[in-house]
């Protein structure tokens, strides 16, 4: 029996161009308040490829931690791009360069579409259309952000000051479902918040990430599959 992979229309690739370009907007206006040069911004976009990164720095430096925490945080929570690069690195032959490329743009969209779409042409098909609608709206989105910085005013007044927090929210409630998964987010709020009082801004949040070492010794199952393995006769 065959399948149909479903196809991506030009309205699906379009609202992900324009949500990528409000993302860039809003991380370039949080770069700009903490008076982050408009060159390092850019190169920033263009070579991370990373709004969450951008805003784990933006959020240790605004708080007045130092350079190297700030990067350090950075490359934390961008780390999951690399596990997604790995992710995809079978789906379908390509030369080097196109696998470097691959991993540069990466995103969980990126990914979501290639295994809807299948192995092989298809999945690199839906793959290239999805990056290419969301690089470049990010890519535009932070030069308008620059452009829009002083106009856009303090981020805090609209709330632009919640995303990297809310970001974090996000990825806590979805972990909630596995045993290994909440005993890292507990872990590691217990122990950002216990050295907040005490420790630089930026080095919380890095020792706070050891716990996820600690959790590999708890099961990855889901906490309903133990609870029917206790309930079962």
């Amino acid at each position: 029996m065959s399948t149909t992979a479903p196809r991506l229309r030009f309205a699906d690739l379009l609202a992900l161009w324009l949500a990528s370009v409000m993302v860039g907007i809003a991380v370039s206006s949080v770069m700009t308040e903490i008076d982050t040069p408009a060159i390092i911004t850019m190169l920033a976009a263009l070579v991370w490829f990373s709004g969450t990164g951008e805003l784990a720095y933006a959020a240790v430096i605004g708080a007045g931690g130092g350079l190297a925490p700030a990067v350090a945080s950075a490359l934390l929570v961008s780390s999951r791009f690399g596990l997604l690069a790995m992710s995809m690195a079978r789906r379908w032959d390509a030369p080097w360069w196109e696998r470097i490329a691959m991993a540069h743009v990466i995103g969980e969209a990126q990914v979501a579409a290639s295994l809807a779409a299948g192995d092989g042409e298809p999945g690199r098909r839906a793959y290239w259309r999805v990056a290419t609608a969301m690089s470049t709206g990010w890519f535009f989105g932070s030069a308008v952000g620059l452009a829009l910085g002083n106009i856009v005013g303090d981020p805090r007044a609209i709330g632009l000051d919640a995303l990297f927090p809310a970001s974090l929210v996000s990825v806590m409630v979805g972990a909630r479902t596995r045993r290994d998964a909440t005993a890292a987010v507990v872990l590691g709020a217990l122990t950002a918040i216990a050295l907040t009082p005490v420790a630089p801004p930026g080095v919380p949040i890095l020792v706070a990430s050891g716990a996820a070492a600690v959790a590999l010794a708890f099961p990855s199952t889901g906490w309903r599959t133990a609870r029917a393995e206790v309930e079962a006769p």
